[in-house]
């Protein structure tokens, strides 16, 4: 047997800090955290991602490791992952929170569909707004600038070094403002054409009370909701990318990584 072979059972511990900090990501990270992947391909994913990043930073982590200590810095490499990926989460269920409101606001929201990403129900228009942002987003390489941005955090923050600040708690509410904006900046165009034509029917209603308004105006919002928020969704394409990246330079900026 290989003396190099010795040496295994000696890097378990610092091996489990960069795992557990990778594993927070996995946790919590769009795309990769949904339920869609099955849990072995998960946790084989996160296995071998810190088998191969693991000899990249051994020089940072602390070999000669207690037992309790590493117990105790799991839950600080745990939470750094998570930090990352709930805050670009956060601000990805935005696109989900602005399919609903246009949905209510067309009244089809009670038509909902179960989505196994999320292991709950949304409307139609939130899966396809998610879908097409998911699409954009691997498209322009975000999962990669994701798991760059956790990389870069062994070199700014060191295992067992990690301190809980006032700044992550920023970090989620500022995601969660920026979430609320991005819902607003996809739902407007649908609010806006929905409620010009609430008044173009509330005139039409008025100049011919034979017209059964009732009748074709739910049918009248549904096809106008569909155009406008398909155009909408095109256009608002380079909006969601920027604001997505401009999330993770916050990211970026919280954590103290280079731009």
């Amino acid at each position: 047997m290989p003396w190099e072979l010795l040496h295994v059972p000696l890097m378990l511990p610092a091996f489990a800090l960069v795992l557990a900090r990778l594993g927070g990501l996995m946790m919590a990270a769009p795309i990769l955290s949904g339920l869609a992947i099955p849990r072995r391909v998960k946790g084989a994913l996160t296995i071998g991602m810190a088998w191969l990043v693991y000899p990249l930073v051994a020089g940072r982590v602390p070999q000669d490791v207690a037992l309790s200590a590493v117990v105790t810095g799991m839950l600080g490499e745990l939470m750094i992952g998570l930090s990352i990926g709930l805050a670009l989460a956060t601000l990805i269920s935005g696109v989900q929170l602005g399919g609903l409101v246009a949905a209510q606001q067309a009244g089809i929201a009670l038509g909902q569909s179960f989505d196994p990403t999320v292991d709950e129900s949304s409307t139609v228009i939130g899966q396809a707004y998610s879908i097409f942002l998911y699409l954009a987003f691997l498209a322009m390489g975000g999962h990669r600038a994701m798991v760059a941005a956790l990389l870069d955090t062994f070199v700014i923050i060191p295992p067992l070094s990690f301190g809980f600040s006032d700044s992550l708690v920023m970090l989620l509410v500022e995601m969660l403002t920026a979430a609320f904006v991005m819902a607003v900046r996809l739902a407007g165009p649908v609010l806006i054409a929905l409620t010009l034509l609430t008044i173009a029917m509330g005139l039409i209603s008025r100049t011919m009370p034979q017209l059964n308004i009732l009748s074709v105006g739910f049918t009248l919002k549904v096809l106008v909701m569909l155009a406008v928020a398909g155009l909408a969704v095109v256009a608002a394409q380079e909006v969601v990318l920027e604001m997505t990246f401009a999330g993770l330079d916050r990211i970026r900026e919280v954590l103290g990584l280079p731009a």
